[in-house]
C-alpha cells in the first residue's frame, strides 16, 4: 500500500511538472509568435505612414507647382517681360499674386523675378531679396526641359529653413522672361504631423537632403533647423538614398524610452526624406501576459498540489487507523492475534539465528463471563481493558503482549528463561 501510495504522489507530481513544462512551453511560443507579429505590424505602420506623408508632401508640391504653373501662363499672357515697372502695374501685380498666396495652404510667400533675376516688388514678400538663389540660373538657361525648380532648404534672411518652388516665366516668343515662385518655411506641415496623430507612439520627421529636419512631430528629440542627431540614427544608414528607396532598421539608442524601429523613405521627384520611427516595446503586452498566465498556473498547482497533500495526509491517517485495525486490538489498543503471530515469527527467527532465548506466557481471566453477567459488557469491556494496561506495564521495550480473543492473553518475554518469567508473572499476578 505504502508503494502504491508513493507510486501515485510520483505520478501526480509528474503529471504538474510536465503540465508546468508544456505551459512554459507555450508562453514562450506565444511571446515569440507574438513579438513577430507585432514585428510585421509595426514594419507595415512605419511604411504606411512614411508613403502617407511621402504622397501628401507629393500632393502639397505638385499642387502648388500646378497653381504656379497656371500664374506663369497668366502672367506670359499678360506680356510680363513688356510690362512697365509703375506702380499701377506693382499694384496689380501684388493683387494676383496675394491672391494665389490664398490658395496655397504651405506658402508663406509668392513671389516673381525678372529675367535678370531681380526680384519684383509684391504684397507678400516684403522686399526680401532672392535674386542669388541658384534657381534662377539653372531656369535662366532657356532648357525648354526644366519648366520648374524646387530648392534644397536654405536659411532666408529671417533666418528660417525655407524651400523655394519655381516655376519658369516666357515671353511670347517662349525665351526666359523670369520665374514666379512660393516660399514655405515647413510651419504648416510641422503643425499637420503634430496634429495628424497617424499613430499611437510614432513618429514623423521630414529631412532635407543634407538631414536638416524640416519638420516633426517631435521637436523634443528631432529641434527644427538643426541637423540630425545621427547617435540616434546612424549616417551610414541614411546617407546616399535614392529615388524612392527604403531602409528598416533599428535606432542606435534609445529615445522617449525606448529604442526605435526606423523607416526611412526617400521622397519621389522631391528633395526630402521622411524619417517615421516607432517605440519597439511591443514586447512588454504579450510578456505581462505570459507572466500572469504562468503565475496563475503555478497558483494552481500549488493549490491542486496543496489539496493532494491534504488528501495524502487524511490518506495516511485512515492507513494508519486500518493498519491498527488490522494488528491492533479494537477495545484494549494491544495487538491482535495477526500481530502476536508476525511477533512470533520474529523470536522464533532470533533463537534459530543467534540462540536468543524468549519464554511464552499464556492465561485469561477467571470468572470473566460471570463478570459480563453480572454487571454487564460493558463493565466487562472496562475490566478487559484495565487488565491489558496491567499487563503492559510490566512489559520491557523488547517483549510483546496481545489479545487472541475474549478473556485469552499472550504475553512473549525477550530474553528471559522459564525461572525469571515466573517471577516477572507472580509480580503480575499480584499487581492484577
Amino acid at each position: 500500500m505504502y508503494w502504491g501510495k508513493m507510486r501515485v504522489k510520483r505520478i501526480i507530481l509528474s503529471g504538474s511538472l510536465l503540465l508546468l513544462s508544456i505551459a512554459l512551453t507555450c508562453a514562450v511560443f506565444y511571446v515569440v509568435k507574438n513579438h513577430q507579429k507585432q514585428s510585421r505590424l509595426i514594419e507595415s505602420e512605419l511604411k504606411f505612414n512614411a508613403n502617407f506623408v511621402s504622397i501628401w508632401l507629393q500632393t502639397a508640391f505638385n499642387h502648388s507647382n500646378f497653381v504656379l504653373t497656371q500664374l506663369s501662363k497668366d502672367l506670359t499672357q499678360d506680356g510680363f517681360a513688356q510690362l512697365a515697372l509703375s506702380d499701377n502695374h506693382y499694384q496689380e501685380q501684388a493683387e494676383v499674386f496675394e491672391l494665389h498666396y490664398q490658395t496655397l495652404m504651405n506658402a508663406i510667400h509668392v513671389f516673381a523675378v525678372d529675367k535678370e533675376c531681380v526680384l519684383l516688388k509684391t504684397k507678400t514678400i516684403g522686399g526680401v531679396d532672392l535674386s542669388s538663389r541658384e534657381y534662377c540660373q539653372r531656369l535662366q538657361n532657356n532648357n525648354e526641359e526644366i519648366t520648374s525648380v524646387i530648392t534644397g532648404p536654405f536659411k532666408d534672411i529671417l533666418n528660417r529653413n525655407v524651400v523655394v518652388q519655381g516655376v519658369k516665366i516666357t515671353d511670347k516668343k517662349g525665351a526666359f522672361a523670369g520665374i514666379v515662385g512660393l516660399l514655405t518655411d515647413f510651419t504648416f506641415f510641422t503643425r499637420a504631423l503634430r496634429s495628424a496623430h497617424l499613430s499611437e507612439g510614432s513618429t514623423i520627421t521630414i529631412l532635407s537632403r543634407d538631414f536638416t529636419v524640416l519638420a516633426t512631430s517631435v521637436p523634443r528629440y528631432f529641434p527644427v533647423g538643426e541637423m540630425m542627431d545621427f547617435d540616434y540614427v546612424p549616417y551610414q544608414k541614411i546617407n546616399g538614398l535614392k529615388y524612392n528607396q527604403e531602409l528598416l532598421f533599428d535606432s542606435n539608442k534609445k529615445y522617449n524610452g525606448a529604442y526605435q524601429g526606423v523607416f526611412v523613405k526617400k521622397v519621389s521627384d522631391l528633395p526630402f526624406i521622411i524619417l517615421v520611427t516607432k517605440a519597439k516595446n511591443y514586447w512588454f503586452t504579450p510578456l505581462y501576459i505570459t507572466i500572469a498566465t504562468v503565475f496563475s498556473l503555478i497558483l494552481a498547482l500549488l493549490f491542486f498540489l496543496m489539496k493532494n497533500a491534504v488528501y495524502f495526509h487524511k490518506l495516511n491517517i485512515k492507513a494508519e487507523h486500518y493498519s491498527k485495525l488490522a494488528l491492533f486490538d479494537e477495545l484494549t489498543g494491544s495487538c491482535n492475534r495477526r500481530c502476536f503471530e508476525n511477533k512470533m515469527s520474529g523470536f522464533i527467527e532470533e533463537y534459530h539465528s543467534r540462540k536468543k532465548v524468549f519464554s511464552i506466557a499464556l492465561f485469561d481471566i477467571d470468572y470473566f463471563k460471570k463478570i459480563n453477567d453480572t454487571y454487564g459488557h460493558d463493565t466487562g469491556d472496562e475490566v478487559l481493558r484495565l487488565f491489558s494496561q496491567a499487563c503492559e506495564t510490566v512489559c520491557t521495550p523488547d517483549d510483546h503482549f496481545a489479545r487472541l480473543g475474549g478473556d485469552e492473553f499472550v504475553m512473549l518475554l525477550a530474553n528471559t528463561n522459564a525461572v525469571d518469567a515466573e517471577l516477572r508473572l507472580n509480580c503480575l499476578l499480584n499487581t492484577i
